[in-house]
């Protein structure tokens, strides 16, 4: 037997009060259901602007690290790494991604 009917012998014999029962039980199914979906893709979409805002991030990140001469020459200073201990930047992204670090970097 095919689902459909499968489904229809479940509401033989089921009275008209049951079977206005069982409509207004399925109707709030579908709303719950509705509204989740609704969220899920509230979600989905505050991602992808997240993403896009990361990717914009990293691309900017890595033009300006492109930028800096000898990079990766020669090993950090304990010297510096101790004197400097703020040698990083808190770039504040957005409320939803919060604080990212980036590298102190003179333009």
């Amino acid at each position: 037997p095919r689902p459909e009917m499968a489904a229809a012998a479940a509401f033989d014999g089921l009275s008209r009060e049951a079977l206005m029962q069982k409509v207004v039980e399925l109707q709030q199914g579908l709303a719950e259901l509705s509204v989740k979906v609704d969220t899920v893709k509230g979600e989905n979409n505050q991602l992808r602007d997240d993403n896009t805002v990361l990717k914009d991030y990293f691309n900017n990140l890595m033009a300006k690290v492109g930028k800096m001469s000898n990079l990766g020459t020669t090993a950090p200073s304990r010297v510096m790494i101790q004197h400097n201990p703020d040698g990083a930047q808190s770039v504040r992204v957005n409320d939803h991604i919060g604080e990212l670090t980036a590298p102190a970097m003179d333009d």
